[in-house]
């Protein structure tokens, strides 16, 4: 299951997800797949901070597509408005925040499960 759920992601990554740098025009390509080499690290720690490496594996490829997707949109919604310091700065703030509310919430969790 896990190869399949694997080989998936990839394709929706690949095929489905837009470009966000459509507004850079004919460097859209280009700034797509370094853009791409640094995204994914960066979903790879954010997935990391929900799920333990190697303990449910269709879980965490399935958490890396939607992480890599969400980081995607993120990144769209900085394209809109054409990567303008003021949106980038609103932005990460609230990427920033939802990642300590993501890793407090599985703080808490991880909490409950030792308890019981």
């Amino acid at each position: 299951m896990y190869k399949l759920i694997s080989v998936l992601s990839l394709l929706i990554r690949q095929f489905c997800l837009p470009n966000p740098f459509e507004c850079f025009g004919d460097s859209a390509l280009l700034i797509n797949w370094i853009a791409g080499i640094v995204m994914a690290p960066i979903t790879y720690l954010i997935v990391g901070l929900l799920y333990e490496k190697g303990s449910e594996p269709v879980l965490g490829s399935l958490l890396y597509l939607v992480t890599y997707a969400l980081l995607t949109v993120f990144l769209c919604v900085m394209g809109v408005f054409s990567f303008a310091w003021w949106w980038i700065l609103i932005l990460v703030a609230v990427f920033i925040g939802a990642i300590i509310g993501i890793r407090i919430i599985s703080e808490k969790m991880e909490a409950k499960s030792f308890r019981n």
